[in-house]
């Protein structure tokens, strides 16, 4: 019975360091995807096409996780396996969709990383997660156990939109004067909600991706099925855009602008390795802080447009950090460690 288990759910792939170097390289993974974002924003305004620039930076993200899992005798052997799966039903397919979730976040980093900043941008994405994950970890959607929702989860993600509410607020008084422009301000408000939106669809996506990677013995098939359905999302929109504006340019400018796709699968690898060796919950808060340290750097040293990088900026990106703190209940415990 045990042997006829291991052969219908083989083991996850991982590799296990140790917890300091997985750390490292969740932290390298976070600066990683600030770097991903500046880039293919760079992208879209050379092409003049954010749907191209997502479509490059998806396409080139396929073909990157695709050569990786074809390296691997064990992975071939599970894509090899996707047919058979699928048509066993053992999730459902409209989980498939995920990769749409991720195209969209890509296609949200080519249409707001240049008018409002990495900075603003990266506080918005991780609002969204917070807030969403509440919802996804209540119902189960993940392949852990149900998470109830707590005071303490409440209170972070109430805190992460306190953040951005900060962090937005230097837009308003980017002028110098009380307030600010209004107009300007409503604009960074409106072009907010885009990464907002996509970081509430993001805990979903991981949920189902996680469960997908479960079933199919290895994540590294649950990346390549998300690159592969965002890319033929993103494909069909950018050809219906191409046969109405008749403008169809995809390969311009420099080639270290299509490095974004390649990029995020190795942010996904590093990922993969570090949660194999720490857990989920270290890597995502370090991943997160690599992502928040790398856009404030980013903002200064590579500014786009609409970088605004102040007190209030610094003070946003601060209290998010506070907020993931909380919402793990982990500062109240080590209190009452200390004190016992």
């Amino acid at each position: 019975m045990q042997s006829e288990r291991s052969r219908a759910k083989p083991a996850r792939e991982g590799i296990r360091l140790p917890a300091p170097l997985a750390l490292g390289l969740a932290l390298l993974g976070g600066s990683g995807l600030a770097v991903q974002s500046r880039v293919t924003s760079e992208l879209g305004i050379v092409l003049q096409d954010r749907l191209g620039a997502a479509l490059a930076s998806f396409a080139t993200g396929l073909v990157a996780v695709l050569a990786f899992a074809l390296l691997r005798p064990g992975t071939r052997a599970r894509l090899r396996a996707v047919p058979a799966v699928l048509k066993r039903r053992e999730y459902p397919r409209w989980w498939l969709v995920a990769g749409t979730i991720g195209a969209f976040y890509i296609f949200a980093q080519a249409a707001t990383v240049g008018p409002i900043g990495l900075s603003l941008f990266t506080i918005a994405i991780v609002t969204g997660q917070m807030v969403s994950s509440l919802a996804v970890d209540r119902i189960g959607l993940g392949p852990g156990r149900k998470i109830g929702v707590s005071g303490a989860r409440v209170a972070g993600a109430g805190l992460a939109l306190a953040a951005a509410v900060v962090a937005a607020s230097a837009h308003f008084a980017a002028d110098g004067r009380p307030g600010g422009s209004g107009q300007a301000g409503g604009a960074v408000i409106l072009l907010m909600l885009i990464p907002l939106f996509s970081g509430l669809l993001q805990s979903v996506q991981q949920g189902m991706l996680g469960q997908i990677g479960t079933v199919h013995g290895s994540p590294v098939v649950s990346t390549f099925l998300n690159f592969a359905a965002g890319t033929a999302a993103l494909l069909v929109l950018w050809a219906v855009q191409a046969v109405l504006t008749g403008r169809a340019v995809l390969l311009t400018g420099p080639w270290w602008l299509y490095v974004g796709g390649p990029l995020g699968a190795l942010v996904l690898a590093t990922a993969t390795i570090s949660v194999a060796s720490t857990g989920v919950l270290l890597t995502s808060l370090t991943v997160i802080c690599g992502q928040l340290v790398g856009s404030v750097v980013l903002d200064i040293a590579w500014p786009s447009a609409g970088s605004t990088v102040g007190p209030l900026t610094l003070a946003g990106i601060a209290l998010t950090a506070v907020a993931m703190l909380v919402a793990t209940g982990r500062p109240g415990a080590w209190l009452r460690r200390r004190r016992g």
